[in-house]
């Protein structure tokens, strides 16, 4: 191994070691890590997670607690999980890396090793990745299947064009068997194989990449097959044993009232988010590095200027015009590219110092290493926002709701965040109804649609009003009947019904 291939392997041994050591210690809230609990109880209990599905992360989520749980009994599912999220963001620093040298692009910030580290440094060290890296969520492994759709784009060229075809088709496949925002960098890929590869100007070569896709979205085969398994999974969204209940969960029916839900003044505020999260990922003195080496681009090289238009305007129009709190994540890509044009931005103002200063400007390691420097000192000072290694809250709300639980009680919830907190520890911890077994969860909201009180009747078949459709209904069906318990004050019943008991409310009847 040489000396680039050490620095590369260095990087992402020295990223798993960042996200390890600063991972949540189970399941957690931060950093938009909510979906988590949604996600480990569905693992665990076979299910079908939120829309879109999620079939190859599910599928390698349920692999992965198997592997780590025969090796670390005792650990709990979200550790576990977390330690997953921060593997497939360590290996896509490797990957970065090793990609590099390999791309098809007159780069000056690989002619050094110590440069490609400094790319890979910067990229394993952005808040985006680093806060993503260590909770439970998609994102993590998102970025490990983008940074290798970009490899297999923009990389040297295989012998055979219909090689690289089915290669891009296959890693795209399993892209949008994982999440469908990966749509979002299909221009820019397709614009940079048009310039790296003679053989994309064939309609042929494009039939080849669709061949590819094709095992990759035979995934979402696990939807159906898992649904119908009996008795069918809590977690199970959509309950896609039919086709209508399969589209409305793939095609993400349920979230489409978020897409372009804003005024005027709202979407100003979205575009000021994104160019704060922007301006945070390396500081404002790293985003003028990054425009200095996007000016280096536009100035010798339009077609990569380009590239890089066309991959962050459609991601930026998502994450803007998405009106949902953690939006933000979908500009991870974006972020990768800015790792790679702030290298480029400190070659491009050390050439300009060479220029005027000949002598006494210091040799490409010394920049890369002042560079890395900077890097690691922003990572120490930035290790009490983004470490959750003492994160516990949501961990102590479902132990807390475990210690008044009563047996056989109704739980009501309806926020994301207490709604699959509980599903972890009933379902994928175990322990919630461990404690109060008989315990019957309802989400409130997921009453609007069809498929869930057909859901809750399969599972509860003994609970009075569960058929009806409607929450009201087995509040009323239930009340005197069963311990009945709100994880939040709602509109379902007036407040001077509800007791406060830990973390929850009791209903008292009339």
């Amino acid at each position: 191994m040489g000396r680039r291939g050490w620095w590369t392997l260095g990087s992402g041994l020295l990223a798993g070691l960042l996200y390890g050591v600063s991972g949540a210690p189970g399941y957690t809230w931060a950093h938009f890590g909510a979906d988590g609990g949604d996600f480990l109880a569905a693992a665990v209990t076979n299910g079908v997670p939120h829309p879109p599905g999620y079939p190859l992360y599910t599928l390698l989520l349920q692999g992965w607690l198997a592997l780590s749980g025969w090796v670390s009994p005792d650990s709990s599912p979200a550790w576990r999980g977390n330690l997953f999220s921060g593997l497939c963001a360590a290996l896509s620093v490797s990957l970065t890396g090793w990609l590099l040298p390999r791309l098809r692009l007159p780069l000056r910030a690989v002619r050094s090793s110590s440069m490609v580290a400094l790319v890979a440094v910067a990229w394993a060290v952005a808040p985006l990745l680093w806060d993503q890296a260590t909770i439970t969520e998609v994102y993590a492994l998102h970025s490990l299947l983008v940074v290798g759709l970009v490899g297999l784009a923009l990389g040297h060229r295989p012998a055979d064009p219909r090689r690289r075809a089915q290669l891009f088709g296959l890693v795209l496949g399993l892209g949008l068997a994982h999440h469908m925002t990966v749509v979002l960098v299909l221009p820019a890929l397709a614009y940079g194989l048009w310039h790296v590869e003679p053989g994309a100007r064939r309609l042929s070569f494009w039939g080849w990449v669709a061949a590819g896709t094709l095992p990759g979205l035979a995934l979402y085969l696990r939807i159906p097959w898992a649904a119908q398994l009996q008795p069918p999974s809590p977690v199970n969204w959509g309950w896609p044993t039919t086709w209508e209940g399969f589209w409305w969960l793939v095609s993400g029916a349920a979230y489409r009232d978020y897409l372009f839900a804003f005024t005027s003044p709202w979407s100003l505020v979205r575009l000021s988010r994104w160019a704060q999260i922007l301006a945070d990922q390396y500081t404002p003195v790293g985003l003028a590095l990054v425009l200095a080496g996007l000016y280096r681009w536009d100035r010798d090289m339009p077609w990569l200027r380009n590239l890089v238009l066309l991959w962050t305007l459609p991601i930026t129009a998502y994450m803007v015009s998405y009106n949902t709190v953690d939006s933000e994540v979908y500009l991870l890509p974006v972020v990768w590219w800015m790792a790679l044009l702030l290298a480029e931005g400190l070659v491009e103002v050390r050439a300009w110092l060479v220029a005027r200063f000949p002598r006494g400007t210091g040799s490409w390691s010394v920049w890369a290493g002042a560079g890395l420097a900077a890097l690691l000192l922003l990572t120490a000072l930035r290790w009490p926002q983004h470490s959750l290694r003492g994160d516990r809250e949501a961990e102590d709300f479902i132990a807390q709701v475990a210690a008044v639980l009563e047996p056989n009680s109704i739980l009501f919830s309806q926020s994301d965040q207490e709604t699959f907190a509980l599903w972890y520890g009933a379902w994928a911890r175990g322990d919630l109804l461990d404690t109060a077994p008989g315990t019957v969860l309802l989400n409130v909201s997921l009453f609007q649609f069809s498929w869930y009180p057909e859901l809750m009747a399969a599972l509860y078949p003994q609970v009075p009003g569960i058929r009806s459709g409607s929450a009201g209904a087995v509040l009323s069906a239930n009340a005197g009947v069963r311990p009945i318990y709100f994880a939040e004050p709602l509109d379902l019943v007036p407040g001077d019904r509800l007791e406060p008991v830990g973390p929850i409310w009791r209903y008292r009847p009339p």
